[in-house]
């Protein structure tokens, strides 16, 4: 068979390929929830203890920041989607997307807390506990997947 009529996603590749999709569709949500008026809707659940005035220059800066961290988050999630289709030839990304979700994610949300930037705790520690499982269920599933 040639690769243009092998199925996609069968066999070896399907959890794989299914991981992808999970958290191709997780990644483009959040990444949405980072749009300027969302995030300004929002911001006092993820930074509490922010105290610049919501109509100053350092509001606005953090909410473009943020803005540029969500889109990228929205395009590792599409193109995990677009990957998931031949997950077993794209396993490479589950592995950078692991990594990602250790460093920016975990690693980063330890080092945010640790500032006492925010008040939020539970809140930071609910996503650790998501990063890891994606983490931790991506390598497992990437180390099964062919490629």
């Amino acid at each position: 068979m040639t690769s243009s009529t092998t199925p996609r996603a069968a066999g070896p590749d399907r959890p794989l390929a299914w991981w992808m999709r999970a958290v191709g569709v997780f990644y483009v949500v959040l990444g949405l929830g980072f749009l300027p008026p969302v995030n300004r809707a929002r911001f006092d659940v993820l930074l509490p203890a922010f105290d610049a005035p919501r109509d100053s220059v350092a509001f606005e800066a953090l909410i473009d920041w943020t803005f540029v961290f969500g889109l990228e988050t929205a395009v590792i999630g599409a193109v995990l989607l677009w990957a998931s289709r031949s997950a077993g030839r794209n396993v490479v990304l589950a592995w950078a997307v692991v990594a990602l979700e250790l460093t920016r994610g975990v690693a980063w949300d330890l080092y945010y807390l640790s500032r006492d930037y925010t008040d939020a705790v539970g809140f930071y520690v609910g996503f650790i506990v998501v990063h890891l499982v994606i983490a931790a269920s991506g390598a497992v599933l990437a180390r099964r997947a062919p490629g």
